[in-house]
């Protein structure tokens, strides 16, 4: 089987990403199922050419230029209630963990509700919201390397730290992920998950293209607080804006190339720095064929 007889040439990525932002992949290929998965790495390895797993297309930035060998997007979702554990494919969004978790009465995954992304990147950057992460809640998941083997991985293996783990800038896959809550009532949890997305709608941009946070909170501080202090809210380059809402967003105003938004993160890097002597690290991650 050759790339063409299994995915399209040629997909622009935008349309896939949170940012609305991306060039195209050579060979774009949407997987459903672990079959699907499996048969789509075989096939790439077959024919020598990388892969680049896209879960929910959040927390990235892709180049104008796009990707360069096959882009698998992962939209294997599902998810089943073990006593108070969630077992979920890596291609579920983490809104529906929370969902799930919260109609079977399991408190305590409720902050997934709020993050726009899948298991699988949520368990490759330690993504994490209102106090907690996935790290917090991890209990162990399947992985697969590019050969198509597949292990049993626990969370000392990982590396969990601040917004990244052991997995980032790899090629591994994650195939399932399990995360335990605690038992208490499903009024309780929807309640909570409610009051969460209300905060984050009146503090976030969230009727605007976004990739969420661009960068990591320094020890102590905001990134968000540093960059506004700097009066960078409202700074544009082309068709991208430092939110003005919440500085450590930027926004796509209808326009924007990645070339746009990379330029307002140096921009930022660089008025950090200057006024705190902080140096802010991108928790967005950019990825594809840059210049």
């Amino acid at each position: 089987m050759t790339p063409q007889a299994f995915g399209r040439r040629g997909e622009v990525l935008a349309p896939h990403t949170s940012l609305r932002i991306g060039g195209p992949a050579d060979f774009f290929v949407r997987v459903v199922s672990l079959e699907d998965l499996e048969g789509a790495v075989r096939v790439a390895r077959a024919s020598e050419l990388p892969v680049f797993m896209l879960g929910g297309g959040t927390n990235l930035l892709v180049a104008d230029r796009g990707i360069r060998g096959v882009v698998l997007e992962n939209a294997w979702s599902e998810a089943a209630i073990d006593g108070t554990t969630v077992d979920a494919a890596g291609g579920t969004p983490l809104a529906h963990v929370a969902a799930v978790a919260a109609r079977a009465g399991i408190v305590g995954l409720e902050w997934m509700a709020t993050i726009p992304g899948t298991v699988g990147g949520a368990v490759h950057g330690n993504a994490g919201a209102f106090g907690s992460e996935t790290a917090d809640d991890f209990v162990d998941a399947t992985l697969m390397d590019l050969t198509g083997r597949t292990w049993h991985a626990t969370k000392e293996m990982l590396g969990f730290a601040y917004r990244t783990s052991a997995l980032q800038k790899t090629t591994t896959i994650v195939v399932r992920a399990r995360f335990r809550g605690r038992a208490g009532t499903r009024a309780e949890a929807v309640a909570r998950i409610k009051e969460m997305a209300n905060e984050r709608a009146a503090k976030q941009p969230l009727a605007q293209p976004n990739t969420g946070s661009i960068f990591r909170n320094p020890p102590g501080d905001a990134a968000g607080r540093l960059i506004d202090a700097c009066g960078l809210k409202g700074t544009t380059v082309g068709g991208a804006i430092v939110s003005t809402k919440h500085a450590n967003f930027i926004v796509n105003i209808g326009d924007a190339t990645a070339a746009d938004v990379r330029a307002l993160i140096d921009g930022c890097i660089a008025a950090v720095r200057a006024r705190f002597g902080i140096t802010l690290v991108p928790e967005v991650e950019m990825v594809g064929e840059w210049e």
